[in-house]
Protein backbone atom coordinates (compact mmCIF):
# COMPACT_ATOMS: atom_id res chain seq x y z
CA UNK A 1 0.00 0.00 0.00
CA UNK A 2 1.06 3.70 -0.80
CA UNK A 3 1.43 6.00 1.59
CA UNK A 4 -0.44 9.67 1.40
CA UNK A 5 2.73 11.60 1.93
CA UNK A 6 5.07 9.52 -1.24
CA UNK A 7 5.17 11.50 -4.52
CA UNK A 8 7.91 10.94 -6.92
CA UNK A 9 11.04 12.83 -5.89
CA UNK A 10 11.15 14.56 -9.55
CA UNK A 11 7.43 16.09 -8.60
CA UNK A 12 8.76 18.03 -5.08
CA UNK A 13 11.98 19.33 -7.16
CA UNK A 14 10.38 20.76 -10.42
CA UNK A 15 9.59 24.43 -10.61
CA UNK A 16 6.08 25.65 -11.56
CA UNK A 17 6.73 28.59 -13.96
CA UNK A 18 3.42 30.73 -14.50
CA UNK A 19 2.30 31.46 -17.70
CA UNK A 20 3.16 35.05 -18.99
CA UNK A 21 0.45 37.73 -18.73
CA UNK A 22 -0.07 40.98 -20.88
CA UNK A 23 -2.05 43.73 -20.93
CA UNK A 24 -2.92 45.80 -23.45
CA UNK A 25 -1.02 48.91 -23.56
CA UNK A 26 -4.09 51.33 -24.10
CA UNK A 27 -5.93 49.73 -20.94
CA UNK A 28 -2.61 50.72 -18.62
CA UNK A 29 -2.54 54.28 -19.11
CA UNK A 30 -5.38 56.50 -19.55
CA UNK A 31 -4.75 60.72 -19.44
CA UNK A 32 -7.37 62.01 -17.33
CA UNK A 33 -10.00 64.14 -18.84
CA UNK A 34 -10.56 67.41 -17.60
CA UNK A 35 -14.24 66.57 -16.71
CA UNK A 36 -12.22 64.22 -14.18
CA UNK A 37 -10.01 67.05 -12.69
CA UNK A 38 -10.67 69.84 -10.08
CA UNK A 39 -10.01 73.44 -10.74
CA UNK A 40 -7.58 75.33 -8.67
CA UNK A 41 -8.40 78.14 -6.53
CA UNK A 42 -5.96 81.00 -6.18
CA UNK A 43 -5.92 83.74 -4.49
CA UNK A 44 -8.20 82.86 -1.45
CA UNK A 45 -6.73 82.13 2.11
CA UNK A 46 -6.45 78.55 3.26
CA UNK A 47 -5.37 76.56 6.22
CA UNK A 48 -3.94 73.08 7.18
CA UNK A 49 -5.88 69.86 6.96
CA UNK A 50 -5.84 68.26 10.27
CA UNK A 51 -7.71 66.08 12.63
CA UNK A 52 -9.05 67.36 15.84
CA UNK A 53 -9.24 65.19 19.25
CA UNK A 54 -10.93 65.40 22.32
CA UNK A 55 -10.60 69.24 24.19
CA UNK A 56 -9.82 69.09 27.22
CA UNK A 57 -11.91 71.51 29.46
CA UNK A 58 -10.59 72.40 33.02
CA UNK A 59 -8.08 69.06 32.33
CA UNK A 60 -10.90 67.35 31.86
CA UNK A 61 -11.28 65.38 28.22
CA UNK A 62 -14.77 66.50 27.19
CA UNK A 63 -14.92 62.46 25.39
CA UNK A 64 -14.56 60.57 28.78
CA UNK A 65 -15.25 62.86 31.37
CA UNK A 66 -14.00 62.47 35.43
CA UNK A 67 -12.54 59.23 35.96
CA UNK A 68 -11.42 58.64 39.00
CA UNK A 69 -12.97 61.29 41.35
CA UNK A 70 -10.09 60.92 44.05
CA UNK A 71 -7.84 62.90 41.37
CA UNK A 72 -7.67 66.97 40.32
CA UNK A 73 -9.39 67.70 37.90
CA UNK A 74 -6.45 68.93 36.22
CA UNK A 75 -4.86 65.60 36.48
CA UNK A 76 -8.28 63.76 34.79
CA UNK A 77 -6.90 63.82 31.10
CA UNK A 78 -3.73 61.69 31.85
CA UNK A 79 -5.92 58.72 33.13
CA UNK A 80 -8.15 58.48 30.17
CA UNK A 81 -7.04 56.50 27.00
CA UNK A 82 -6.85 59.73 24.42
CA UNK A 83 -3.88 60.97 26.59
CA UNK A 84 -2.71 58.83 29.30
CA UNK A 85 0.56 60.19 30.47
CA UNK A 86 0.78 62.79 28.20
CA UNK A 87 1.43 66.40 29.69
CA UNK A 88 -0.20 68.92 27.83
CA UNK A 89 0.69 72.78 27.69
CA UNK A 90 -0.10 75.21 25.23
CA UNK A 91 1.74 75.39 21.88
CA UNK A 92 1.80 79.47 22.36
CA UNK A 93 1.49 80.44 26.05
CA UNK A 94 5.17 81.67 27.05
CA UNK A 95 7.60 79.19 28.95
CA UNK A 96 7.01 81.23 31.99
CA UNK A 97 3.36 80.31 32.62
CA UNK A 98 2.23 77.44 34.89
CA UNK A 99 1.01 74.39 32.49
CA UNK A 100 -0.88 73.08 35.26
CA UNK A 101 -2.36 76.64 35.66
CA UNK A 102 -3.63 77.07 31.99
CA UNK A 103 -4.96 73.75 31.97
CA UNK A 104 -7.08 74.10 34.88
CA UNK A 105 -8.85 77.55 33.69
CA UNK A 106 -8.98 77.13 29.89
CA UNK A 107 -10.06 74.84 27.88
CA UNK A 108 -7.22 73.23 25.50
CA UNK A 109 -7.83 72.38 21.83
CA UNK A 110 -6.03 69.45 20.57
CA UNK A 111 -5.28 68.45 16.69
CA UNK A 112 -2.83 66.68 14.78
CA UNK A 113 -0.15 68.40 13.34
CA UNK A 114 -0.74 68.83 9.16
CA UNK A 115 2.85 68.35 8.14
CA UNK A 116 3.79 66.01 11.21
CA UNK A 117 1.77 63.41 12.16
CA UNK A 118 3.37 62.25 15.30
CA UNK A 119 3.10 65.42 17.03
CA UNK A 120 -0.16 67.64 18.41
CA UNK A 121 -0.52 71.14 18.53
CA UNK A 122 -2.36 72.17 21.59
CA UNK A 123 -3.62 75.73 22.19
CA UNK A 124 -5.45 76.97 24.93
CA UNK A 125 -8.60 79.68 24.57
CA UNK A 126 -6.88 82.87 24.85
CA UNK A 127 -7.07 85.21 22.61
CA UNK A 128 -3.20 85.40 22.10
CA UNK A 129 -2.75 82.15 21.70
CA UNK A 130 -5.78 81.42 19.03
CA UNK A 131 -4.66 84.42 16.82
CA UNK A 132 -0.80 83.41 17.31
CA UNK A 133 -2.36 79.38 16.30
CA UNK A 134 -4.67 81.06 13.09
CA UNK A 135 -1.88 83.25 11.58
CA UNK A 136 0.86 80.38 11.82
CA UNK A 137 -1.38 77.98 9.51
CA UNK A 138 -2.94 80.54 7.25
CA UNK A 139 -1.46 79.84 3.73
CA UNK A 140 -1.87 82.11 1.10
CA UNK A 141 -2.39 81.14 -2.31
Amino acid sequence: MAKQNDMPEEAATERVIAPATETPVSQAYRPLSPLEMEVERVGDLTSGVTVVYPEGRGGICEFCGVIDSNYPSHYQYKLCPHYRGKQLACSYCPRGKDADEVINHSTLRILRHPENPRKLIVHCNSYECLKKHEQRWKVAN
